[in-house]
């Protein structure tokens, strides 16, 4: 299958200029250039409008955008058949994870995967959970780790983990007496109404542990009276180690991070609330031998 042309439009679209996008596909300018007007030429209608300095699609570029992405995806994935079919040895695997997580997971795992599998060229797209979901449904990503995945309809999943939320306190605060071990469960629980008056440090409202966070406040009846946003969560966990205020993350991200200062993790909110970590693909997207070995060692790695 030859989708040279679709491929073109596309990088056009995306980086909005013919230098960029030339250099993203190896060619050279004056060759995308006389590619994309030819092309006009053919369909009868201009693909782009340029204003300033920016490629911007017409409403027919948008409509061969839209179906040149359909067309590459079917592509891809009988690339992907045809590779297993023939070895299942050479591939490509575009992988979206959270920055967070592939500090910790992906060292081990790329180790032990390109010892098996040294062809198949392996990318990363650290970002968040809506902007990985979004490459994945576009055909931009082949595989995400994520614990928020906002059109589950359309994906296929493979469960990692269970996850919880913890707020962090320091060495010595007086709510970790009131904590609490719970059946079944693996750190203490506590209330959070033992911490109605601290200083909270939050998440931006982007961030699932935020979201997650607000739940637990709610399950709490707690409505913070003094809030600090930071959107690093290891730094957060530092500030409260160092007395700032409590702080919030998840307990996949806690068991990773280190600190000088002792920092004290526990369960709060709904007792019975988790969230399921989980690598997903585009629902029917053909998932090849090294895919299910990247997910096996993932599942192996992250529950070690």
């Amino acid at each position: 299958m030859d989708l040279k042309e679709q491929e073109y439009v596309v990088a056009l679209a995306e980086h909005g200029s013919i230098t960029r996008a030339a250099e993203s596909l190896f060619i050279s300018q004056p060759t995308l250039s006389i590619f994309l007007s030819r092309l006009e030429k053919r369909l009868g209608t201009p693909l782009f409008n340029k204003i300033g300095k920016k490629l911007v699609p017409t409403l027919a570029g948008e409509l061969y955008v839209r179906r040149a992405k359909e067309l590459l995806m079917i592509q891809s994935q009988f690339q992907g058949e045809l590779s297993d079919l023939i070895s299942g040895s050479y591939g490509r695997l575009r992988l979206g994870i959270h920055s967070r997580r592939s500090s910790y997971l992906l060292p081990k795992v790329m180790a032990q995967f390109r010892s098996q599998y040294p062809n198949v060229d392996l990318s990363l797209c650290e970002t968040g959970s809506a902007d990985m979901e979004q490459k994945l449904l576009e055909g931009s990503l082949d595989l995400i780790l994520s614990n928020r995945f906002l059109q589950p309809e359309k994906l296929s999943f493979f469960p990692i983990y269970q996850d919880t939320l913890v707020a962090a306190l320091p060495f010595g605060h007086p709510a970790c007496q009131k904590a609490v071990m719970l059946p079944g469960h693996t750190r203490p629980w506590l209330d959070l109404r033992e911490l109605k008056e601290e200083f909270f440090i939050l998440q931006y409202p982007h961030q699932s542990t935020r979201l997650f966070t607000e739940q637990a406040l709610r399950y709490s009846g707690v409505v913070p009276k003094k809030i600090l946003y930071i959107q690093n969560m290891e730094t957060a966990a530092q500030m409260a180690a160092e007395g700032v205020g409590a702080a919030f993350t998840m307990d996949s991200y806690a068991k990773h991070f280190t600190y000088e200062k002792p920092v004290y993790f526990f369960e709060v909110g709904d007792p019975d609330f988790s969230v399921q970590i989980a690598l997903a693909h585009r629902k029917e997207a053909h998932v090849p031998k090294y895919m299910e070995l990247f997910i096996r060692l993932v599942r192996e790695n992250f529950n070690r």
